[in-house]
């Protein structure tokens, strides 16, 4: 068993150093791959002449982001050295995902070479963009805390968690699912004691920034509750079908670092979002807790999930990341990098059709950003067909995500096995 993963994962490894270093700088991607990531650099190089962070230049990212943009910086001034660097940080990430998704897959009883294709197939949907952002980071610390829960390693998940928040805050919709877990199971010590390495971790990470510069430092989150209905999100591409349909008229506007749609409508719904995502992200905990109430999870010594136990965990955490994207006001197109890691290791009934609305929300996203993104600003009737599909398949996503996580046969049929 141990040679054969060991296999598995140099065999993938060495597929993906190819996907990253040649594919995705060549044919099909070569357009893409010459965008380029001037704001990390930029941010890098101000760094590295000693400029920081909140109070010497305005930055939108958490801290940790930020050192993971330094690191390659250490090692080049120039740009060309700089983004290939970039690109081998981003891929040892991605090799560690695969570590992860293999040992995720032994515990499912998944098929290794099955979990690793799929993801693989993930990631060349996305494309470039893969490299050209930090998002698959925090994604896989994500998919660490996740990994780490499963093993009874409950600290070590939640400062992952933290760590993971502070680089990039969606991990954080994944925190209540671990409190969900631990009070369900009768274990609030445990929770307590996991709440209180979260806070204490982001503490760490934060509280040098805060106190250098409390202002600059608050306004690299209040900075998100300002920004517009970016054009990708689920209320703004209703409201470009509508204006191609003469039911309403919009505006383009390039504000915060992204295209935003604006009119009144647009103004309203932007403003209505943050409910809507509290609401979704609730209806997502609230079924956890009672599909867990329900399977009378069994409390008793703190250790490994079981099979059934972890596939409802990993799944309730992929929801609740869609959950979070598909009701926010801003569906940037390297969001989708967030759910790659733990797409394969989706299970039941509906797994395959996950996989495959997955891989076509992917390759649409694709042709959206950086392909059509123009011809979609300037109303093109195909590409506002192309980004309906894309949400329409997120949104197809979420519920066969929830069906399967729902599934009390399946859950009853992993508990029996």
């Amino acid at each position: 068993m141990k040679n054969r993963r060991n296999l598995y994962l140099a065999v993938f490894a060495l597929l993906h150093a190819f996907i990253f270093l040649v594919i995705f700088k060549n044919g099909i991607y070569r357009s893409f791959a010459e965008t380029d990531i001037s704001i990390p650099y930029l941010y890098a190089s101000k760094m590295a002449l000693g400029q920081m962070p909140y109070h010497d230049f305005a930055v939108e990212y958490p801290p940790l982001a930020l050192f993971f943009m330094l690191i390659p910086r250490l090692f080049t001034s120039f740009a060309n050295p700089y983004i290939l660097g970039f690109t081998l940080e981003i891929l040892l990430f991605d090799l560690l995902a695969v570590f992860l998704i293999i040992s995720l897959s032994q515990k499912l009883e998944l098929s290794l070479w099955k979990s690793l294709a799929v993801y693989t197939l993930a990631l060349l949907s996305i494309g470039p963009l893969i490299i050209n952002r930090y998002d698959l980071i925090p994604a896989v610390m994500a998919l660490g805390a996740v990994y780490a829960f499963t093993c009874g390693r409950s600290n070590i998940a939640w400062a992952l968690l933290a760590a993971g928040a502070m680089t990039k805050i969606f991990p954080v919709v994944i925190a209540p699912v671990f409190l969900i877990f631990d009070l369900a199971c009768c274990r609030s010590r445990r929770a307590l004691t996991g709440s209180v390495t979260f806070a204490l971790t982001t503490a760490v990470i934060a509280l040098p920034f805060l106190i250098m510069s409390p202002r600059g430092f608050l306004e690299s989150f209040t900075y998100h509750t300002q920004r517009g209905l970016q054009i990708e999100s689920i209320p703004a591409s209703l409201l470009l079908l509508g204006q191609k349909l003469g039911l309403t008229t919009l505006t383009i506007e390039h504000a915060s670092g992204a295209t935003n749609v604006v009119s009144p409508l647009a103004n309203a719904l932007a403003n209505i979002t943050p409910i809507l995502v509290l609401i979704s992200l609730a209806a997502v905990y609230w079924f956890y807790y009672r599909r867990q109430r329900a399977m009378r999870v069994d409390s008793g010594p703190v250790g490994d999930l079981n099979r059934a136990q972890t596939a409802c965990l990993i799944g309730f955490s992929l929801l609740a990341m869609l959950a979070f994207m598909l009701s926010s006001k801003v569906l940037s197109p390297q969001f989708i990098i967030w759910l790659a890691p733990l797409i394969p290791l989706v299970t039941g009934r509906f797994s395959r059709l996950s996989w495959l609305l997955f891989i076509a929300a992917g390759l649409m996203s694709y042709l959206i950003f950086p392909t059509g993104y123009q011809t979609l600003e300037d109303g093109d009737a195909r590409m506002i067909a192309i980004l309906l599909a894309r949400n329409a398949a997120l949104f197809g996503l979420a519920l066969a995500v929830a069906r399967s996580a729902c599934d009390r046969e399946d859950y009853l049929r992993l508990r029996a096995d």
